[in-house]
């Protein structure tokens, strides 16, 4: 689909079920992982786990219950490549408005992505390698939990 990221990992690395995975998530949310986690609005930012999610879910759980959704006006994801080599830091390709997941779609902040753009300091990436890598994808779902 143009203009839109699928969810290439869901169905095996996470449910592709929206309410199968809702659950999940706010499962992971309301569990004793992130249990005393403090929203914090000072939280700028956070590192969370990128495995399949009944691995790192726990701990993304953690992570992302401590982020005040109402204070958050941008999200930068930032994650390892492991199957293509990227010079530098790879952003979206120019079509790509939005990432897919079972959730819904999480918009992409065009301005900003075509600032960085502009700066040449980026690359961008192509479609198959942008949906073959399942780092930024893992976070997608508490983030669409979170904040759609």
């Amino acid at each position: 689909v143009g203009g839109v990221r699928r969810a290439k990992h869901a169905g095996s690395w996470y449910s592709d079920d929206s309410d199968t995975l809702q659950e999940q998530v706010r499962g992971l949310l309301a569990s004793e992982y992130a249990e005393g986690a403090t929203r914090d609005p000072s939280l700028r930012a956070v590192i969370a786990p990128h495995a399949g999610l009944r691995f790192s879910g726990p701990v993304a759980a953690r992570v992302y219950a401590c982020l005040d959704v109402t204070t958050v006006r941008r999200v930068f994801l930032l994650g390892p490549s492991h199957h293509a080599h990227v010079a530098g830091c790879g952003l979206p390709g120019a079509a790509v408005r939005a990432y897919a997941t079972p959730l819904g779609e999480l918009p992409l902040d065009m301005e900003t992505l075509e600032e960085l753009r502009g700066s040449r300091e980026f690359s961008e990436l192509p479609m198959r390698v942008d949906e073959a890598e399942h780092s930024l994808e893992m976070q997608l779902p508490f983030l669409a939990e979170l904040m759609l």
